[in-house]
């Protein structure tokens, strides 16, 4: 799940800044009938930093707080876990190795400009829509129980929607400054767990995703669940699922350099 939600952090927001520091939050919001079993407050938020070559996520949920550094200087993501006082470190060579502990599905993805725009929160903003679909089936390992491997032959999650960015925007030099220096690093693989070259569309599509010229102000998911067997037919009846993700403040006040150490006391836990 540590993982994850550090791919949430990347894909998201899209990194930030090497002439300024930058902060950006965003809010997580569910619509549908399945909003209705999400407890109040389990939904993201999440608080990006950046300075310089390091950044800085602060992933808000169910009361806790998980927090993922990123040096692109040292090439290292550092998932500090509060409970624990532990710092997970991971780095592109970790992953290369057989490092990441999570199975990515295999995946179509796309995404692409569509030429419309709208005012979002006083900025403007273009449209950039995607589609994933994920074959659950390719997620089975040798860990999983074969009930529940047999569960997920031939389902599919389908998630389509759009991305809006703002182009001229405090922070947006910065951010797509900052992307490049991200996208060369390898880093995306050391957060995602996706190694450079694997099957499926995924690492193609946060590619594009960091590349896209700007800052994300608002990205709109509707996720369905495709396939047959008791599973699906669940997912099915409570109807499609929308997630919608949203900036609520961008600053470019100064940020303490205290905030990208892994603090006293932890304990380095190297994968």
């Amino acid at each position: 799940m540590r993982k994850w939600l550090a791919v949430v952090a990347v894909c998201a927001i899209s990194v930030v800044s090497l002439r300024a520091d930058v902060t950006v939050t965003t809010i997580m919001t569910m619509e549908g009938a399945a909003a209705a079993t999400v407890p109040p407050g389990s939904l993201p938020k999440i608080t990006m930093r950046i300075k310089g070559m390091k950044s800085r996520s602060d992933i808000e949920t169910a009361g806790s707080t998980i927090s993922v550094i990123t040096d692109l200087t040292t090439k290292q993501v550092f998932t500090l876990m509060p409970n624990s006082k532990t710092a997970m470190v991971t780095s592109a060579e970790s992953v290369a190795a057989g490092g990441a502990p999570i199975t990515v599905p295999k995946t179509d993805a796309s995404l692409k400009p569509t030429g419309k725009s709208q005012t979002i929160e006083g900025v403007v903003c273009d449209e950039h829509t995607f589609t994933m679909l994920l074959d659950m089936a390719s997620m089975v390992g040798a860990q999983m129980p074969p009930e529940a491997a047999e569960m997920l032959k031939g389902v599919k999650m389908a998630m389509n929607g759009s991305i809006w960015v703002a182009k001229s925007a405090p922070g947006v030099a910065e951010i797509m400054a900052f992307n490049k220096a991200a996208l060369s690093s390898g880093l995306l693989a050391a957060v995602s767990g996706i190694k450079p070259g694997q099957p499926g569309g995924v690492e193609q599509l946060m590619t594009a995703a960091a590349s896209a010229p700007g800052l994300p102000y608002l990205t709109e998911m509707t996720v369905e669940i495709q396939g047959e067997g008791p599973m699906v037919e669940a997912m099915k009846q409570m109807g499609a699922m929308k997630m919608i993700q949203k900036v609520s403040t961008v600053s470019t006040d100064a940020i303490p350099d205290d905030l990208f150490k892994v603090p006293a006391g932890y304990t380095i836990d190297k994968k």
